[in-house]
């Protein structure tokens, strides 16, 4: 059977809060719903009566590799029947009616639809600041250049996304422990060529202590300066060095969170794997910064 819509959830040890994000979604015959399950704990969650179960319209993937969002996306996206597909975190959930204002672009020839996103607190659903204006720096609305979208919106909630275009160019996530949707979204924006963007709210990113993007883990901020050069090397490629991201920046905050042994473990991830020029104007930068201070320290004596 083929759906309009393909909904894929990755989830792990937080199955009240997949409960939540699949209650918001209604039931409807033309929606297929898949949640891969990245080898959760018994002792957290109970599978034999696992959220969404005793609905018919959610497929679940249980998986034991334990390889993270990445690896359960792409699991989701080979079960993917939909014409279009839309992606969410278990512990976030869709807004009410985000439904009909889908529907006014499914049958459209658009490769990508990028909608408004809310934020709330996770536990108590205080609305706060949307993630999704702190890290591009602007809202989305409909009176914004798409241009501006281009290579920032580096998630893939709050996008309706064209099933064609992911099988046309074999677009994956990254199998990764934290940056999975950083190449995903960078190729999708490379290859997407009819866009369209919407300043209706569809989706709300929570924030919650301990999830993924929040949790200071040394391991995933490593995975997310590898991730930073890699996206580096391709927006070199294609000629867009106005987007590249600071993979510095990540090698420093190995450094804030964990002392010299990360940032020297980081350090190598980003001489190893960062753009020579990039390296280079880095080091540059820093040895220049610290002949001032010397400098400054010199002038006060």
């Amino acid at each position: 059977m083929d759906y309009t819509y393909t909904i894929i959830i990755p989830h792990k040890n937080a199955p009240l809060l997949l409960q939540r994000c699949l209650d918001s979604i209604p039931f409807r015959d033309d929606i297929q719903i898949i949640v891969v399950d990245d080898d959760s704990s018994s002792d957290v969650v109970d599978f034999m009566d696992f959220p969404g179960s005793s609905r018919e319209d959610v497929e679940i993937i249980f998986t034991k590799e334990g390889k993270g969002a990445g690896y359960a996306r792409n699991c989701g996206l080979l079960h993917a029947r939909g014409k279009w597909l839309l992606f969410a975190d278990a512990d976030d959930f869709f807004l009410p009616g985000f439904l009909e204002v889908l529907d006014c672009y499914c049958a459209t020839d658009y490769d990508l639809i990028t909608f408004r996103a809310t934020s709330a607190d996770s536990e108590t659903l205080v609305p706060i600041r949307s993630r999704q204006s702190d890290f591009l720096g602007f809202d989305v609305t409909e009176s914004i250049d798409a241009e501006r979208l281009k290579y920032r919106n580096d998630v893939p909630w709050a996008k309706m996304v064209s099933r064609n275009i992911v099988q046309k160019y074999s677009i994956q996530f990254d199998e990764t422990l934290a940056g999975n949707d950083v190449m995903f979204s960078c190729y999708l924006d490379y290859y997407a060529r009819k866009v369209a963007i919407c300043s209706v709210a569809i989706y709300c990113a929570t924030i919650r202590e301990g999830s993924l993007q929040y949790s200071v883990v040394l391991d995933n901020l490593l995975a997310r300066v590898g991730v930073a050069c890699r996206c580096n090397r391709f927006l070199r490629k294609i000629n867009r060095e106005d987007r590249l991201v600071s993979s510095y920046y990540r090698v420093m905050q190995c450094r804030k969170y964990f002392g010299r042994r990360g940032y020297y473990k980081a350090l190598w991830i980003f001489i190893c794997n960062e753009q020579w020029n990039i390296v280079y104007g880095t080091f540059r930068g820093v040895f220049m910064d610290k002949v001032k201070n010397i400098c400054e320290k010199l002038k006060s004596w």
